[in-house]
């Protein structure tokens, strides 16, 4: 068959990874509200994020009609507390969303860019701690969201402690196999939005947290349900149906912040990458035409038109398609 794309594979840039599962999943996955839970301090405490993201999986026909998901999150918890409140929970979770370190940054005094400022090397060595108690007590996967920016009277000096935090979790959550993590960025569910999403700058409104629960639920749906699929291993390579076959997705660095993707076509044809948020809108999209035939790397450059956030990644030829998910960082 002429145009047929026999295998596709992802080359990232150093701001970027896949996450995805490596076994497809077949069928609608099903949830008690005991398998997943909500942890953290009051973002999620004070915010109707938990209610929402039930309600989004029972229209979904995922959580039992009446059910909704467990939480333990408290406002005010500095990240050790946090931890205490995974440890105390009781039944343990297969699957768990969660934040920390807002409370701990409030009156920090890094300076911008120092990543070995000791507020923030302190959370580090919590964050670790934390993610080896949920290895410990046998949780499958879990969602760290990296906070919307703080804003109005709280964009000084939090702020600059949560863009510092943001790299240095986000370098924790990459290095994790197990329980395998997805990490999951506000500052792009929020971007446009924020005075809409917030009123005192730090904590959700009720149409702030319905989008954050949007934004976990797209996350935890894509690829068929790929972050409810138990069955994984502790990887972050992917698989993806292309044309009947189930190829896996390896990463390897590149530079310059551009996408490269590796493929074997049978002749000259149209390459289209299309990103989107989680919530399906389109930010970006480019075509390349791949060589007349053979295996052969087409590069995506991206440049700064994308902000840092996770994306569907979708990428095209005329007989054929894959689709993972894709993190931008900064």
């Amino acid at each position: 068959m002429r145009h047929v794309t026999k295998y596709l594979s992802a080359l990232l840039t150093s701001t970027f990874f896949l996450i995805t599962a490596s076994v497809s999943v077949s069928a609608q996955p099903t949830l008690s509200g005991n398998d997943l839970l909500f942890n953290g301090e009051s973002f999620f405490h004070a915010s109707n994020i938990r209610d929402e993201m039930s309600r989004l999986a029972r229209e979904d026909g995922v959580l039992s009609q009446g059910d909704k998901f467990n939480q333990v999150a408290i406002s005010g918890a500095p990240m050790g507390d946090v931890i205490n409140q995974f440890k105390n929970a009781n039944p343990k979770p297969k699957f768990v969303i969660t934040d920390g370190g807002g409370i701990d940054l409030m009156w920090n005094n890094c300076q911008t860019g120092d990543v070995n400022c000791g507020e923030i090397q302190t959370l580090k060595g919590q964050l670790e701690d934390y993610i080896e108690e949920m290895k410990n007590a046998g949780v499958k996967k879990f969602i760290w969201m990296c906070y919307p920016d703080p804003v109005k009277s709280y964009a000084g000096a939090l702020k600059t402690g949560q863009d510092i935090w943001a790299v240095v979790a986000k370098e924790v959550i990459d290095a994790t196999e197990e329980p395998i993590p997805l990490w999951v960025d506000m500052r792009e569910a929020w971007e446009g939005h924020y005075d809409q999403y917030t009123g005192d700058g730090i904590h959700c409104t009720d149409a702030g947290g319905t989008a954050c629960a949007v934004a976990f639920w797209e996350a935890i749906k894509a690829d068929n349900y790929a972050f409810l699929d138990t069955t994984t291993t502790a990887t972050k390579k992917a698989r993806s149906i292309v044309n009947g076959a189930a190829p896996a997705i390896t990463g390897k660095m590149v530079a310059n912040r551009t996408v490269a993707i590796s493929l074997t076509a049978d002749r000259s044809a149209d390459i289209t990458m299309q990103l989107t948020t989680v919530s399906g809108r389109s930010v970006f999209s480019t075509k390349r035409q791949a060589k007349a035939a053979g295996l052969q790397t087409v590069e995506f450059p991206l440049g700064r038109a994308v902000t840092p956030g996770v994306y569907c990644c979708k990428v095209m030829t005329q007989q054929s398609s894959m689709q993972t998910k894709l993190l931008v960082g900064r």
